[in-house]
């Protein structure tokens, strides 16, 4: 007599973005009325132009990644940081940057914006763009103490652009321990609040005093002792009675979230969320008619699918999404990878490209969105503000 054969355990598989956008367990970011599409079920918008701003060459900067707009005095300014060969972080990267006056459609050669050894800098990046009071300014972060990176830290160093020159000077002002991912945004109580992290493990914001942008306190957003992070990039939304923060997930599947209702002074322990999201900065805005939108890598493609989604007016759940950038190629020509204390980490040439960290500014009728490509080139797509009022079917 035979024995009965072991049953084979069934394969537990990893929930797709809609059956993570749909879980009522997790905390609300998508709609789950509207169904979140799979990556081959969402669609392009019906206009959108795509620009090269700037193309890696032999003899010139291999690696550039990081890119920041805003929009001033009627030109497009964007930046990024930049190394002649890898990505080294801590060591020897710079920010160039370079402007339109078309609204983005054709771009001057990039000059640099701020490089080592100015402010005793070991390295310059992670740029973040800011206009107020008719003034451009950039919080640029400036790397001292390496080129160990135990030892290696972080400050974010205060920057004016000068009308008159066009030149950027420092103002001799910094934040502490803080790399910057968002511009600051006004909030009820009259301080500004700007998103980041602090030195690669921890979700933060930094909080003005008042108009003062030399005075700034920087708050840790928490989060369970299970919760692993790493670079964990961050995007705010203000909704007026509460601020959402969005983080880059790390071992997980959906964004990490928190909330504060005190204007950034205390915040909830960092949660999953049932926004599905890969691993990548996120990038968050508000329209001029009030429609919130998230800039994301999809979970399933990750940063080959660059989406934008987008909530009704003045509304806090997102529940339409489109694709900005959906493509593997061309393949990477120049960057070869990362670079820490002499070791390279990874072989990038030849590899499907990537479209990631994104930065987003409303210009001229147009939500104007720059981007990396490859980490090697700078890319914008210009989408008119009428295409994205527009229902998709999964709205």
């Amino acid at each position: 007599m035979t024995s009965p054969a072991t049953p084979t355990p069934a394969l537990t598989l990893a929930p797709d973005s809609t059956t993570i956008a749909a879980d009522p367990a997790l905390f609300p970011v998508w709609d789950r009325a509207a169904i979140f599409p799979a990556p081959e079920d969402m669609l392009d918008p019906a206009v959108i132009t795509h620009v090269t701003v700037e193309r890696a060459q032999p003899g010139g900067y291999h690696y550039l990644h990081e890119t920041s707009l805003a929009s001033h005095r009627g030109k497009l300014h964007l930046c990024w940081a930049n190394h002649p060969t890898h990505e080294t972080n801590i060591a020897d990267e710079l920010i160039r940057g370079t402007t339109s006056a078309d609204g983005g459609l054709t771009w001057q050669p990039p000059s640099i914006i701020a490089a080592p050894p100015l402010l005793k800098s070991e390295s310059f990046n992670h740029p973040v763009l800011f206009t107020h009071d008719d003034t451009l300014r950039g919080f640029f972060t400036n790397w001292v103490g390496g080129p160990d990176w135990r030892t290696s830290r972080s400050r974010s160093e205060l920057f004016r652009f000068d009308d008159h020159t066009g030149a950027w000077q420092p103002e001799c002002w910094y934040i502490p321990g803080f790399l910057p991912f968002q511009a600051p945004l006004k909030m009820r109580d009259g301080n500004w609040i700007m998103a980041g992290e602090v030195h690669w493990y921890d979700a933060a914001v930094a909080i003005s005093k008042g108009d003062d942008l030399t005075r700034w306190t920087v708050v840790k957003i928490p989060k369970p002792d299970d919760m692993e992070l790493r670079f964990p990039e961050t995007a705010l939304i203000d909704h007026g009675d509460r601020l959402l923060a969005i983080c880059r997930p790390r071992g997980m599947r959906s964004a990490p979230v928190s909330e504060s209702r005190d204007c950034g002074l205390t915040w909830t322990p960092l949660q999953p969320s049932n926004l599905p999201l890969a691993g990548s900065q996120p990038c968050a805005g508000r329209l001029s008619d009030g429609r919130h939108y998230l800039i994301t890598n999809n979970l399933e493609s990750g940063r080959t699918l660059l989406s934008i989604a987008l909530t009704g007016p003045d509304e806090r759940l997102f529940n339409r999404i489109w694709k900005i950038r959906h493509q593997k190629f061309p393949r990477r020509r120049l960057f070869p990878g990362a670079e820490f204390e002499g070791v390279q980490h990874f072989n990038a040439l030849g590899k499907p490209t990537e479209w990631s960290y994104p930065s987003a500014v409303e210009h001229n009728g147009n939500l104007c969105i720059s981007y990396t490509q490859g980490k090697e080139d700078c890319a914008l797509s210009i989408i008119p503000l009428r295409v994205l009022s527009r229902t998709l079917p999964n709205a």
